[in-house]
């Protein structure tokens, strides 16, 4: 159901395309029918023939009645009665209407009977100032009062509950876009309605009787005390289905549906409601009835979800079918140069319906494993997550559905009236399931941008927002990020400035569940910047909370000397700052604060007793105070050993307890089958740098991570100091190393009179420079997808607002210099090996470019071509018991043939260059070997070079060949992991078992007369 706002809206649509149809004539009917219930009582149409005179700019006017002064305070006819002349006049005219609403003053005032007061409608929109200079002209003029009614006062009074019915009658408003709830609080409408019902002399089966008890069954289904009236109001609202208007029936059995279900948990005795709407649908021209028609079936299929009703799921599945091709006829049938906006509402429901999910290929729950219809109510009003069925076992028509999208976008240009809500709305719940489809970032922005020119950047934050909840209940964190980081920048002002704090804060979460600790402090040690500075002062009492999730990332960043500290800090906010500071229990974070800041101190007692001294310096005394009431509780139940204790650490931290301790600093994490290991000196200024550093490159890989930087898989040692490079050189410098990636890098540290945008600059292109080097793309390849980042907006997510070392700046240098100072021994003489979150697993995906046939052809290549430049070698290396036993020997360590004849081909190559005198090698060598038979070499090659341990070091560099010609990989380091480029290969590029049928090479060498070790084709 819509809310109010969403209403009002579709109605001021609806009225701005009576405008574009120039329907002038319904317009009177609405705006006589608003009349008649909301300024006097006592009015006609005034309408005439132009060969009459016309109208004479009054479309309806009062006529004379004395009741207001003989019955005063009578209510009905009498109570809305005026006892002025009035005038009512119309129109669907396009802005500007200043010069129309004049020329209508002028007709009126100077013909016909004198007037007191002219109330004007209008479908546009119209601004107050412009307003106000007519209000004072009418007076000035023609000394009358004048009320002026534009399409958004036209629209609020439409989206009320008494009035409604109107725009259903004349708009055709679907069911589904009536609110839930009157737009305000009446205590006493519900009571006096059903009373008037009761005492009523004969049944008033109208449209605004429809309406009145429309409003009267939502709240009986909705409201657990006037539940108790509901069967009463099925028996008013099944009036109307019998009283023969089928609009009205139609109308009356959509909202029967809607209450039994929500209201009893059934569709006992509805079903046939809902098959007679999507009969008349079936017939239907009218995209209301077709809308009302899908969104029932949708309810339908919510209902076999819990076992209720007697549909199956394969006429579900066959009803959407046929309300889809009734769609797809009247699409076809709409000429888009004439009614763009009808066009646009078709399309919109043919691509709901095909959201509908194929239910014969959905595995129904268990009876009550999904919360009731009533249930289900409840907990989306209260903005709780509904339990469902995962969006992955609820399989959609997902191409057709953008298909129609993608053409609805397209038109709305031409159709900027069509109201952009219900189908984004539709759009941001489905989101996870249509990313995959290459329409879906066109489309989103589309609709993004539809949104914020009707409602603003704020309204595109909230959708941002719903589909990041979306990406989180459907276990995508990388895609909820993107959304929230929107949702930051959008809401990024002064009115919903808490909203962007709060946002920041989901981020620094979703971060930490990444096990990215660092990004995540940087995004909560931002927002708590920012609700202590005088833009944000009226957030303050954020600050505690915002603090308490600081301490918590450090906590799990391995850190527990900042981390106790920053608790210190956050329990004196708490006293500052937050309501009844005293009543803990009703603050979580408090919770959170006391666990952590308990499990440092007793681990500290127990296992490193001399840290104890440093680690109370470190401490805010109140907060001491505080835990010394709190430790004596907990202290019996910490009974685990230092191995259990340890253990747990290293499965559920991502660095060991009080790494932070010490001459060094270490900083860990894994992400994209990547280990890193950030090592800096203690001290204030260059820890900053470091966590600085770390956190722009865990954000700058989450935003790469769904592009598929292809990292090779490897440890990564990095040394973090402060500087300036001698002689302006790199500011990341590598260390040979062929097992690992070893390097340095120097940042500037952050002063108060830091030039930001060089600040920045620095970072941003030191952390691109360092990822360039650990991936297997080509380069412009791995900058293109850098490129791709910053256009979604990288820069900003790995600056945020604030400079790092200023919102993390919270501890002071002595601080540090205690923490430098203490002896930390070590926990256990393994290396500490990070945890991985799924999102950021190594991917087992084919690489970028791997294509099998093309793989299978290029080893069908090496099968044909290689044994005729070995017709001499391979022979005696297969005879020769030792050399043959050797290739044995790597065939049980997974070695396949092509690859055996590849390294015994590369030695070979290698071995005859050697041999050639130095002005004998041809230019084009090694590619002339590989053409030229080997018989026509006078010397043969030693077999001592063909072992098993030559072969294994020659695969190294056949590696880098095979990832270089065949698929374009890479390495930007001058010495690079091997290990790890054939791990890469073997993950993503099936290296490791890629082959096809062929004579085993260690059963026999192929003759001069058969070179080929392909199997012949079997008959």
């Amino acid at each position: 159901m819509a809310t109010f706002p969403e209403a009002e809206r579709y109605i001021q649509f609806l009225l701005e395309q009576l405008a574009s149809r120039n329907e002038h004539h319904v317009f009177e009917q609405i705006v006589f029918q608003i009349a008649l219930r909301r300024l006097t009582s006592n009015i006609v149409p005034a309408t005439g023939p132009v060969s009459a005179g016309g109208d004479q700019g009054r479309d309806a006017e009062s006529y004379y009645t004395n009741l207001p002064h003989e019955l005063p305070g009578a209510g009905g006819f009498v109570g809305r009665a005026t006892t002025e002349p009035w005038v009512l006049a119309a129109s669907v005219q396009k802005p500007p209407l200043d010069g129309k609403i004049r020329d209508d003053l002028k007709s009126i005032c100077s013909q016909g009977e004198p007037v007191c007061r002219v109330a004007f409608f209008a479908v546009h929109e119209i601004p107050v100032a412009i307003r106000h200079r007519l209000q004072q002209h009418a007076r000035e003029t023609y000394g009358v009062a004048l009320d002026v009614f534009d399409g958004q006062a036209v629209a609020n009074q439409l989206a009320q509950g008494d009035l409604i019915w109107i725009a259903q009658r004349y708009l055709d408003l679907p069911s589904a876009m009536i609110p839930d709830e009157p737009a305000e609080a009446q205590p006493d409408w519900y009571r006096s309605t059903l009373t008037a019902l009761r005492e009523r002399s004969g049944k008033r089966l109208t449209p605004g009787a429809l309406s009145e008890v429309r409003e009267g069954l939502r709240c009986a289904t909705f409201d657990d005390d006037a539940r108790v009236d509901l069967p009463e109001w099925l028996g008013y609202i099944g009036e109307f289905i019998d009283a023969g208007d089928e609009d009205l029936a139609l109308r009356a059995r959509y909202e029967r549906v809607l209450a039994v279900l929500r209201g009893k948990n059934t569709l006992d005795g509805v079903e046939a409601d809902i098959r007679a709407v999507i009969d008349a649908a079936l017939s239907s021209e009218r995209v209301a009835l077709l809308d009302d028609a899908g969104q029932l079936l949708l309810y339908w299929a919510g209902a076999w979800l819990r076992h209720l009703g007697t549909a199956s799921a394969e006429e579900l599945r066959e009803l959407a079918l046929r309300l889809r091709q009734r769609v797809v006829t009247l699409i076809e049938a709409t000429d888009v140069a004439l009614y763009p906006v009808r066009k646009t509402s078709l399309l919109d429901v043919a691509a709901r319906l095909c959201l509908h999910p194929r239910w014969p290929e959905v595995t129904r729950p268990a009876v009550g494993a999904l919360p009731t219809p009533q249930e289900t109510t409840r907990l989306r009003r209260a903005g709780e997550i509904v339990p469902d069925v995962s969006l992955d076992s609820r399989p959609v028509d997902v191409t057709e559905a953008m298909g129609y999208l993608e053409r609805l976008v397209d038109l709305l240009p031409q159709a900027r009236a069509f109201p952009v809500g219900g189908v984004s709305e539709t759009f941001q719940m489905l989101a996870p399931a249509l990313t995959e489809d290459p329409r879906y970032e066109k489309i989103r922005d589309a609709l993004d941008a539809a949104q914020a020119d009707l409602a603003g950047d704020s309204s595109v934050a909230a959708r941002c927002r719903d589909r990041a909840m979306a990406f989180l209940r459907a276990g995508r964190p990388l895609d909820a990020l993107h959304e929230l980081h929107e949702v930051k920048i959008n809401w990024w002002h002064g009115d919903t400035l808490r909203g962007a704090l709060l946002t920041m804060r989901m981020i620094g979460k979703i971060y930490s569940d990444l096990n990215l600790q660092q990004a995540a402090r940087q995004y909560v040690l931002t927002a708590a910047a920012i609700a202590t500075s005088p833009t944000g002062q009226e957030h303050e009492d954020l600050l505690p909370a915002t603090l308490a999730q600081a301490m918590v990332y450090t906590h799990a960043a391995g850190h527990w000397g900042d981390a106790l500290a920053l608790g210190g800090l956050a329990f004196v906010a708490h006293h500052l700052f937050a309501d009844t500071p005293e009543d803990y229990p009703s603050h979580e974070y408090i919770q959170q604060l006391d666990f952590h800041a308990s499990m440092v101190t007793l681990s500290a007692e127990r296992f490193r007793p001399a840290l104890l001294p440093a680690l109370r310096e470190l401490v805010h005394p109140d907060y001491l105070a505080d835990l010394a009431e709190h430790l004596p509780l907990i202290r019996p139940v910490f009974t685990q050993s230092e191995q259990q204790f340890v253990q747990n650490a290293d499965d559920q931290l991502a660095g060991r307890p009080f790494s932070d301790m010490g001459t060094r600093r270490d900083l860990n994490f894994a992400a994209l089958g990547t280990t890193w290991r950030i090592r800096c000196n203690n001290t204030r200024a260059t820890v900053l740098a470091a966590e600085r550093f770390t956190a722009a490159v865990q954000i700058s890989l989450a935003e790469l991570a769904p592009h598929d930087p292809l990292l090779f898989p490897q440890d990564i040692l990095v040394r973090v100091i402060t500087g300036t490079p001698l002689g302006g050189g790199d500011r990341v410098t590598f260390r040979p190393n062929n097992h690992a990636v070893d390097c340095t890098v120097i940042l500037s540290p952050y002063t108060t009179s830091t030039d930001y945008t060089a600040f920045q600059r620095e970072l941003s292109a030191t952390v691109v420079h360092l990822l360039a080097h650990l991936s297997a793309r080509p380069t412009e390849a791995f900058m293109s997808l850098v490129e791709t980042t910053f256009a979604r907006g990288l820069l900003h997510k790995v600056l945020s607002a604030r400079p790092y070392d200023e919102v993390a700046g919270l501890l002071t240098e002595a601080h540090y210099n205690t923490l430098q100072q203490t002896v930390m021994p070590p926990w256990s003489d393994t290396a500490f090996q990070p945890p991985t979150a799924p999102a950021l697993a190594q991917p087992t995906t084919p690489g970028p470019g791997y294509n099998r046939s093309r793989a299978l052809d290029m080893i069908r290549d090496n099968y044909n071509e290689l044994p005729q430049v070995l017709t001499e070698t391979l022979p005696r290396v297969l005879a020769d018991p030792d050399t043959r036993a050797g290739l044995q020997e790597l065939r049980e360590e997974g070695w396949l043939d092509w690859q055996i004849l590849l390294v015994l081909a590369n030695i070979a190559a290698n071995l005859r260059l050697q041999q050639a005198s130095p002005g004998s090698i041809p230019r084009d060598y090694p590619t002339r070997f590989f053409q030229t038979p080997e018989n026509q070499y006078t010397t043969a090659l030693p077999l001592n070079a063909f072992t098993a341990d030559r072969l294994r070091a020659q695969m190294d560099v056949t590696v880098l060949a095979v990832g270089q010609r065949r698929w374009k990989l890479g390495s930007a380091m001058p010495t690079p992991n091997l290990r790890a480029f054939k791990e890469l290969l073997t993950t993503r590029y099936d290296y490791a078992t890629d082959d096809i049928p062929h004579h085993n090479l260690l059963n026999g060498a192929p003759d001069d007369t058969e070179p080929c070790l392909l199997r012949a084709p079997e008959e």
